[in-house]
């Protein structure tokens, strides 16, 4: 199935399609700015640790919120939590003015970390929705192929658009489009239509099981005074934050509803040797890509200062910008991989069954592979081309993984699974990302580069030892 063919087809994954688009774009215009206003207020010696910890507080609260989100997500209108979160990601993400203004370091920390926060939520319930909308093998590998080629594009055009706009317009006018993309994010997906998620059992907000009744005697019936309501498919929910406020024993029922559900899911996911193995490997995969998170626009900031010193009097412009300029050479590379290597990842996960495990463990080695010479190139532009070969086969092996994911997941477990995922491997970036940037400050970007691509390597390898070791095709799918 070709792309046209799956959004001509397909009106409701359209609009979830389109509504990424947007976000996407506004949120990587707005991390060119972030990250040279990062850079500029950290001061020398301290930059890689400013990055780091920056890099942190997007990261950290995808391992707080995650366990929670997942359990939202497989129990409420997943359409109803992705537009709530755009909502709120609109708002906050004009906290950083506020942060321009103040010159503060500690207001950005603080609004990177409420923006993902709510985006654990937001990312959890458009995974968890893809295989409600793309239906079959099919349409679910192509929806899996051109998320992936969006997301890439998404890097090199927002990249791109932030180095211009903030050099033409100012930062404060890139903060401001990125709010305004959320609001847009979330109109399309008001407009979606189709269920996000398979009737069954629902979540009481008091922590206890409801069965689903009747859709029409669930809309006849509102329940006064509670604080709850029953939803489309006759699960009680809050009414209002407000009602939950008043009454703490909610809150409290909730929790301990998530954090038992979480576990449950995490059950699920044991009990699957596939799922166990994609678990194993993305921790690895997560502790040596977190050196590459944490230095990617630290790279960028050095070697566009280095190409800067010879740029002739036609690149004065750029030469007064050099920062801003390396890194978006970097990130928009990242995105142009990503283009390029969606339709081979879409051509190569064709076949699907036990050569897609296999084209994981070989891409996730290659991967490893690009990061340890991406470490040693010398210049700007060598650094871009190596970083396009790697992020042209990341997104073979990221399509074939969330594939297997989505293929072997009970709808019912969903959303736990992928915030599980996404809890996990955030939590390996995390303590990467503090190590790396202070290591990083103390002996040079190229060696913990290095490292972290080794690191990824031996995740590789290990994907195919699991598989022996199991007897039997652990790096297959059904």
């Amino acid at each position: 199935m070709t792309y046209r063919e799956l959004l001509a087809g397909n009106p409701d994954f359209r609009r979830l399609w389109t509504g990424q688009v947007v976000s996407e774009v506004g949120d990587w215009l707005n991390n060119i700015a972030v990250l040279a206003l990062v850079i500029q207020l950290a001061g020398e010696g301290r930059v890689g640790l400013g990055l780091a910890v920056y890099a942190i507080a997007r990261h950290l609260p995808l391992f707080l919120f995650g366990p929670v989100a997942g359990v939202v997500v497989d129990r409420a209108d997943r359409r109803r939590v992705m537009i709530a979160a755009d909502l709120s990601r609109a708002a906050l993400a004009l906290g950083f003015l506020l942060a321009a203004r103040l010159s503060s370091l500690a207001v950005i920390y603080v609004v990177g970390a409420a923006l993902f926060a709510v985006s654990a939520f937001f990312n959890a319930a458009k995974r968890a929705s893809v295989p409600n909308l793309a239906e079959g093998a099919d349409q679910l590998l192509a929806a899996n192929s051109l998320s992936a080629s969006t997301t890439a594009a998404t890097i090199a055009v927002g990249s791109a658009l932030g180095g211009v706009v903030a050099t033409a317009l100012g930062r404060d006018a890139v903060f401001l489009i990125n709010a305004l993309t959320f609001v847009a994010s979330a109109d399309m997906i008001r407009r979606i239509r189709k269920p996000l998620r398979v009737a069954g059992v629902g979540l009481r907000i008091d922590g206890s099981n409801a069965v689903n009744e009747p859709s029409a005697a669930a809309e006849a019936r509102t329940h006064e005074g509670s604080g709850t309501r029953a939803d489309d498919s006759g699960v009680r929910v809050a009414s209002s934050p407000q009602s939950v406020i008043r009454n703490p024993r909610l809150v409290v029922g909730v929790l301990r509803r998530a954090a038992s559900e979480f576990r449950e899911g995490l059950r699920y996911v044991k009990s699957d040797s596939v799922l166990s193995a994609v678990f194993v490997v993305a921790a690895g995969w997560g502790l040596g890509n977190g050196a590459a998170r944490a230095l990617y626009s630290l790279f960028g900031a050095r070697l566009g200062e280095e190409a800067a010193r010879g740029w002739a009097a036609g690149w004065a412009a750029l030469a007064e910008r050099p920062v801003d300029f390396g890194i978006s050479v970097l990130f928009v590379a990242m995105g142009l991989g990503g283009v390029l290597g969606a339709p081979l990842a879409k051509r190569f996960n064709r076949a699907g069954g036990a050569g897609l495990g296999a084209r994981m463990g070989q891409s996730l080695l290659l991967d490893g592979c690009g990061l340890a010479a991406f470490s040693l190139m010398p210049s700007l532009w060598t650094a871009a081309l190596v970083l396009v070969a790697r992020e042209l086969n990341f997104a073979i092996w990221w399509t074939a993984q969330q594939t297997i994911m989505m293929r072997r997941t009970e709808d019912a477990f969903a959303g736990r699974v992928f915030a599980s995922f996404e809890t996990l491997t955030t939590l390996m970036m995390v303590g990467s990302m503090l190590v790396s940037g202070a290591v990083a400050d103390a002996v040079g970007i190229r060696p913990v580069a290095l490292g972290g691509g080794c690191v990824v390597i031996l995740s590789g390898l290990l994907w195919f030892a699991l598989g022996r070791s199991r007897r039997h095709p652990a790096v297959s799918s059904p």
